[in-house]
């Protein structure tokens, strides 16, 4: 959802600086053009606010994704009987259950 809406305010975007630097091949600078750039700068600053107000998920809060650890660090953490994964061990490395550390 929020991918989509990313994608119409960047194609939005271009359309509106395409439109402007098209208007410079065809014909000659108008007088009026510092009041196009005006408007076309207001445009692009409200679609960066907008922007700024939605914010994406990050990579680390994704269902089903942990993040990483070095090897050594602690990898899993004991609550009672259970084991609950705290980060992903790198390669070449496996989280050791019994220390709860990568190895």
């Amino acid at each position: 959802m929020a991918s989509s809406r990313l994608c119409l305010l960047c194609l939005g975007c271009g359309l509106l600086f395409l439109l402007g630097t098209g208007q410079e091949t065809l014909e000659p600078r108008a007088a009026d053009s510092p009041s196009q750039e005006k408007e076309l700068i207001e445009a692009l600053q409200e679609v960066l606010e907008k922007l700024k107000a939605e914010r994406l998920p990050s990579v680390e809060k994704k269902l089903g994704s942990l993040p990483s650890c070095d090897a050594g660090e602690p990898c899993a953490l004991r609550k009672g009987a259970r084991i609950g994964r705290l980060c992903n061990c790198p390669r070449g490395t496996a989280c050791n259950l019994y220390i709860l550390k990568c190895l």
